[in-house]
């Protein structure tokens, strides 16, 4: 008990302290791990004000792989765009352990959902560019689509290129 009262209280610090406040409770509930996630959801989904959202969201990137599943089924159910933004960006800071299941999103029917998945992998970057390359070697259609607009977006295939596989 005397730990869900200490992650609520760094929660509400989050979403209303001083910048120095803030920084110290976002390390505080990385340092929590996985048990701080699901509390640090719910109340990213509940907040309406950005810069509570952006600690809430550093502070799920700080827990770094142990939030990504979570994350990826928020990004996926949830219908706030702010939220979905700020979700992707934590998605894109924690990194490699984020790029299977965000590359995997690219093959979803919802467009937008598509385009946060490569927010987020643009986001990881370098270590992403091997993945994105099997896509567009092993796949078709929208994902193949998907992996070389992500790409150009990184900068890794110039306008040249593009246009050039844009004509095909």
């Amino acid at each position: 008990m005397a730990q869900r009262e200490e992650t609520d209280r760094l929660i509400r610090v989050l979403q209303n302290g001083n910048v120095h406040e803030r920084r110290s409770a976002s390390d505080a509930l990385a340092a929590m791990g996985g048990e701080a996630t699901e509390p640090l959801i719910r109340a990213l989904l509940r907040e309406q004000n950005n810069d509570a959202r952006w600690y809430l969201s550093r502070a799920l990137a700080q827990i770094g792989e142990p939030a990504v599943d979570d994350l990826i089924a928020v990004l996926i159910a949830e219908d706030d765009r702010e939220t979905r933004r700020y979700v992707a960006a934590a998605l894109g800071a924690i990194g490699e352990p984020a790029i299977d299941p965000l590359t995997g999103l690219l093959a979803d029917d919802d467009p937008e959902l598509r385009g946060y998945a490569s927010l987020a992998i643009g986001r990881i970057g370098e270590p992403a560019i091997p993945k994105l390359m099997e896509l567009i070697e092993t796949t078709e259609g929208v994902v193949n689509r998907c992996a070389v607009m992500t790409l150009h977006k990184m900068g890794e295939i110039g306008p040249g290129a593009l246009a050039e596989y844009l004509n095909k």
